[in-house]
């Protein structure tokens, strides 16, 4: 078990942004799992999307879609929770979560 192992969970809130029209996010809190230095979001529920990528020694963290790279969740973990940014093409979102275990 690392120091980063747990779930942790929060929402997503759009970044706004003059030059494009970006959708907001559904109002629905995510989940990120961290279980041996390997991270797994499950960053759509609903179709079942899910964005895996590995663990730092610092807590940084990269997630990609398997299909479409471009579809990716960066950001720091530390003992609190989760601070980092998700890009789905052009639009950017902030990313807050809270461990919870």
């Amino acid at each position: 078990m690392t120091k980063f192992d747990g779930r942790y969970v929060g929402t997503l809130a759009l970044q706004p942004d003059r030059t494009r029209r970006c959708p907001e996010p559904p109002n629905i809190e995510r989940e990120l799992f961290v279980q041996n230095g390997r991270a797994r979001f499950n960053f759509n529920p609903q179709v079942q999307q899910v964005l895996t990528g590995t663990v730092g020694q610092d807590g940084s963290v990269r997630m990609a879609d398997s299909l479409d790279r471009t579809i990716a969740t960066s950001g720091v973990l530390n003992e609190q929770g989760f601070r980092g940014e998700h890009r789905n093409g052009l639009c950017s979102y902030s990313v807050q979560m809270t461990k919870r275990g």
